[in-house]
C-alpha cells in the first residue's frame, strides 16, 4: 500500500474548465477515478449585487454532492457582486471563493475581466478594498503573469500584498499567450519573492517526468494545480502521487467514468446531438490518454448519432494507453 503520509506526496488541486469540469464531471471523477485533493468549480458571472438566484448556483449545490472540498469561482469587476456571492456561498457552507483574474479569452479580457484587469492595479486595489470590508468567506485569487506583458504581475502582487488573501494560484503565461507555448516556471519563481501570500503553481503538468522537472526548479512547492493534463489523463493526480494503477483497472474505471458522464449528459440534454456535443468536448482532451489519441478523437468527432458514438468509444477504450512522450505530444498539439 502506498504511504499517503509521505512529505513528498504533492497536494493537487483540480483547475476549473467551463463546459467540462461541471458537477457531473467532478462527481464521476471522484467516484470512479479519484486523485485530486480539491476541486475548483468553473466561474460564476453576472449574478449582480442585489440578489443571488439559486439557479446561478446549481452547478455547486447541493454542497454534499461531492465529498472532496469544492471551491466556487467568480468572474467579476464588481466588489458588491463579489461580496454578495461570497456571503451567499458562505451561508451554504462554503469556506472559500476564488476570484478569476486569469481568464485569457479576448471577449472577456478586453472588458477588464479575468486577466484583462491585471494592467490596472488601481482598479484591483479599489475592488479588493471594498470587498474585504464586508465579505465573510475567505477570498483567493487565480491569475496569470499579465494580460499583455509578464511584468504586469509585479504591480498586481504589490496590491495583493495589502490584503488577507487566502492564497494565489498563478499560471505563468500572459493572457495574450492563451495556452500557446510553454508556461514559464522561472517567472513563477521570481513571483515567489514578490508576494507575502502562498503561491500555487498551475501550468503544463501533464506527466510525472514533467512534474519532477518542475519540482526540481521549485523545490519548496508542495501544492500544485493540475488542469489540461488531467483532462487528457484523469489518472494524472494518482500518478503524480506515486499511486500505481494497472492498465486493466484503469480501463474499467475509465469506462465507468465515461458511462456516468454520458448518463448525466443524456439526462440534461433534450436533444441527442447536444448530449453528443458535450461529450465530444470532453473527448477533445480525453482522447490523449490513448497512444493514437488524434485518430481516436477524429473518429469520435465524426459520430453523428448515439449508436455511432458508442461504437467509436468502445473501439477507443480498447486502444493502448499513451506513454509519457505520447501524452506530452498530445498536450503540446493543444497549445499550438
Amino acid at each position: 500500500m502506498e504511504d499517503q503520509n509521505r512529505s513528498d506526496i504533492p497536494v493537487l488541486w483540480m483547475a476549473p474548465f467551463r463546459g467540462i469540469t461541471h458537477k457531473a464531471w467532478r462527481i464521476a471523477m471522484e467516484q470512479h477515478i479519484g486523485g485530486p485533493d480539491v476541486y475548483y468549480a468553473p466561474f460564476i458571472s453576472g449574478t449582480g449585487p442585489a440578489k443571488i438566484h439559486r439557479d446561478s448556483l446549481k452547478d455547486l449545490l447541493p454542497k454534499n454532492a461531492l465529498n472532496s472540498p469544492l471551491v466556487p469561482q467568480v468572474l467579476s469587476t464588481s466588489a458588491e457582486e463579489i461580496i454578495l456571492l461570497g456571503n451567499t456561498l458562505e451561508a451554504y457552507g462554503f469556506t472559500e471563493l476564488n476570484w478569476n483574474l486569469g481568464c485569457p479569452f479576448a471577449r472577456i479580457a478586453n472588458k477588464k475581466r479575468g486577466c484583462g484587469m491585471l494592467p490596472f492595479p488601481g482598479l484591483l486595489d479599489q475592488i479588493l478594498d471594498k470587498a474585504f470590508e464586508q465579505i465573510r468567506i475567505k477570498l483567493s485569487i487565480k491569475t496569470r503573469l499579465g494580460y499583455h506583458d509578464p511584468q504586469e504581475i509585479a504591480g498586481a502582487l504589490e496590491v495583493f500584498n495589502k490584503y488577507p488573501i487566502q492564497h494565489i494560484i498563478l499560471h505563468p503565461r500572459t493572457g495574450k499567450q492563451g495556452y500557446k507555448g510553454m508556461a514559464d516556471p522561472m517567472a513563477y519563481k521570481t513571483c515567489l519573492g514578490l508576494t507575502r501570500h502562498k503561491l500555487i503553481y498551475n501550468g503544463d503538468l501533464f506527466h510525472r517526468s514533467q512534474y519532477q522537472k518542475l519540482q526540481s526548479l521549485l523545490p519548496g512547492q508542495t501544492t500544485w494545480m493540475i488542469g489540461r493534463g488531467a483532462l487528457i489523463n484523469p489518472f494524472l493526480a494518482s500518478e503524480l502521487k506515486g499511486i500505481a494503477v494497472s492498465d486493466r483497472d484503469k480501463r474499467s474505471r475509465l469506462e465507468a467514468f465515461h458511462d456516468a458522464l454520458w448518463q448525466e449528459a443524456s439526462r440534461l440534454q433534450k436533444h441527442e446531438t447536444r448530449a453528443l456535443g458535450s461529450m465530444k468536448a470532453i473527448w477533445y482532451y480525453l482522447s490523449g490518454i490513448f497512444a493514437n489519441g488524434k485518430e481516436v478523437f477524429t473518429t469520435i468527432k465524426r459520430a453523428k448519432n448515439r449508436s455511432a458514438y458508442f461504437h467509436a468509444t468502445a473501439v477507443a477504450m480498447q486502444q493502448d494507453f499513451a506513454g509519457e512522450r505520447q501524452t506530452e505530444d498530445y498536450f503540446k498539439q493543444l497549445t499550438t
